[in-house]
């Protein structure tokens, strides 16, 4: 026999814990991804920095030297409390000045084959500077792996992820490496407490949100976007994601997960699911 609540209604909770207020609603979020490029309106984003309310952590997404006055965006980030990670490519990632250096972390994207000059530089400017740094490896193939554990052992990568991008083609390398047999789920370490959240919210989209240079705000980028940061407050696009959004609340309670006795063993649906075109990715229930 396994532990289950019943929670047929994820608006219930919200409404049991008043999760109405405004200050209950902004306090589920932890996370804020601001996307950025050429064309990204800094005069418009400041309200919207200004008005998000506790310590979230901020992620910079893009290159953010494309940004008008982007030195701008690094002082009003450099005053926060808040945990803030630069998320760009190895080939576009600038030296920051000294004043904001222990203040920010580096989260490195790699894509193969990689470009050996353009790699280096971005070494060197590593090495001039003294901020966190996390490799994010786009692996494609068993090759692309390959590749990565080269560069983490020769440059002595100490942080590092290898994230599967599904190419539409490379199916067969995600069954090897990605979909989930009985022995990888049983062998996961959980709390009691983890397995009753994915009973009701999805443990890796919730309290995130991702904002775009247009503006638009999603949960998921897979998803409807719930509003746009130039038109709409925080308040209304949090609240919009708990009333109709497809991402916080999305768990494994369709076919044929619900049928499946690992069904809330299993991590939480992904965005994986969605660009393969499969409920799970999974080889207990297919």
């Amino acid at each position: 026999m396994l532990p289950y609540f019943n929670f047929s209604d994820k608006l219930e909770i919200y409404k049991e814990h008043n999760f109405s207020s405004l200050k209950n609603v902004l306090k589920n979020l932890s996370e804020i991804s601001i996307h950025v490029d050429v064309t990204s309106d800094t005069i418009k984003l400041f309200p919207f920095l200004k008005s998000i309310p506790g310590s979230p952590t901020f992620n910079i997404v893009g290159n953010i030297e494309e940004v008008t006055s982007y030195g701008e965006i690094l002082s009003y980030f450099d005053q926060l409390p808040s945990p803030k990670n630069i998320l760009c490519s190895y080939k576009n990632m600038i030296p920051l000045q000294p004043a904001f250096e222990n203040n920010f972390s580096y989260k490195i994207s790699v894509r193969f084959p990689i470009d050996v000059q353009q790699w280096n530089n971005s070494r060197q400017t590593l090495l001039n500077q003294t901020l966190p740094v996390e490799y994010v490896f786009d692996v494609t193939s068993d090759e692309d792996c390959l590749q990565a554990e080269q560069l983490v052992e020769q440059f002595q990568i100490k942080k590092y992820q290898l994230n599967p991008v599904y190419t539409g083609d490379n199916t067969c390398f995600f069954e090897e490496n990605v979909f989930l047999n009985r022995e990888d789920i049983l062998s996961t370490s959980m709390t009691i407490k983890d397995f009753f959240a994915r009973q009701a919210i999805n443990i890796c989209d919730f309290g995130k949100i991702n904002t775009m240079p247009t503006g638009d705000a999603y949960a998921s980028l897979n998803h409807p976007a719930l509003g746009n940061i130039y038109t709409d407050n925080i308040y209304e696009i949090v609240n919009k994601e708990v009333e109709e959004g497809k991402s916080w609340f999305r768990i494994r309670n369709q076919a044929p997960c619900n049928a499946c006795v690992y069904q809330w063993l299993c991590p939480p649906p992904s965005n994986y699911e969605i660009t393969i075109g499969r409920p799970n990715l999974c080889h207990v229930k297919s």
